[in-house]
């Protein structure tokens, strides 16, 4: 994985290996095909190909080609070998406050990514490679309404902050001083599991433990006795944690926040919100307006 993001910082930035920016478009929208994640993704195309469904549209990634993909773009992945048959291959990066997560991912049926390696980090690179790499996005979105020289400009700056970031994961992975969050793989492949599927209603323990390969009791047990706490009340958390995030940074609908965030209908979406927080979604997004409103 190390010589793969050392190739591609140099790549990058000697502009031999092509950075792809979606232009503008909506996020997400209820009822979409694909996830979303609320910080940005870096894809690094190592071999075979990656296919994303927008939805505005669609992107093919080749080998040697990076992307970024913005927060909350909603998005479906395909993947594929070469047409040589060299198998599918890609470095996905991942970074949000101090938590860097990198992994490795192959063809795990027909189609599809699955994890074939992945290393995560307590490291304050992190926060840099979130900014970074959320700057480039906005470059890439907005780059569209440029005139004049701006697109080269806006082109140049993205390809250096998307270098940097790269680095960034280097410098992290290769600290000896760095938090490495010794759990075992599959509780750090797990967190990567919810996160993908926090839009879907499915998501179970029951369905994560098929996925790993494992019994529902035993993945419950690991996941608490590695983090202290139950994978249901996480999987809980981080759905109650995006939906204030969404509440508070958009203008969306309750029952849009509600299927974001897994669930199939917005009364039980209601309820858990208030069971968590104290209040109804309503009611928190109101008191959250108000005191923005106080503070400026």
């Amino acid at each position: 994985m190390r010589r793969e993001l050392a190739a591609f910082v140099h790549g990058l930035a000697d502009g031999t290996r092509p950075l792809r920016l979606p232009g503008a478009a909506g996020e997400w929208a209820a009822g979409g095909d694909g996830h979303f994640h609320l910080a940005p993704e870096l894809f690094l195309q190592v071999a075979g190909w990656t296919r994303f469904r927008f939805p505005h549209g669609e992107l093919r990634l080749g080998p040697g080609e990076a992307l970024v993909l913005p927060p909350k773009l909603l998005h479906a992945e395909r993947v594929g070998a070469a047409e040589d048959g060299t198998p599918f291959c890609n470095i996905v990066v991942y970074a949000e406050g101090a938590t860097l997560i990198c992994h490795i991912a192959h063809e795990e049926a027909p189609g599809q990514p699955g994890i074939l390696h992945l290393e995560a980090r307590q490291h304050a690179q992190a926060h840099g490679i979130h900014d970074w790499l959320a700057d480039a996005a906005r470059l890439g979105r907005s780059s569209g309404a440029a005139t004049n020289t701006e697109p080269a400009w806006a082109a140049a700056q993205a390809r250096a902050l998307v270098v940097a970031a790269t680095a960034g994961v280097l410098r992290a992975l290769d600290d000896a001083s760095a938090d490495t969050r010794q759990e075992p793989p599959l509780v750090a492949r797990v967190r990567v599991l919810v996160q993908n599927q926090l839009g879907d209603h499915q998501l179970s323990v029951r369905r994560l433990a098929a996925q790993s390969g494992c019994t529902a009791d035993y993945l419950s047990h690991l996941f608490s006795q590695t983090t202290g706490e139950h994978l249901a009340a996480f999987i809980n958390r981080q759905r109650m944690e995006r939906a204030a995030r969404l509440l508070g940074e958009s203008a969306r609908a309750g029952k849009e926040v509600a299927w974001a965030c897994g669930f199939a209908t917005q009364s039980y979406f209601i309820r858990t919100f208030r069971a968590h927080f104290g209040v109804t979604p309503k009611a928190w997004r109101a008191a959250r307006e108000q005191g923005t409103a106080e503070r400026s």
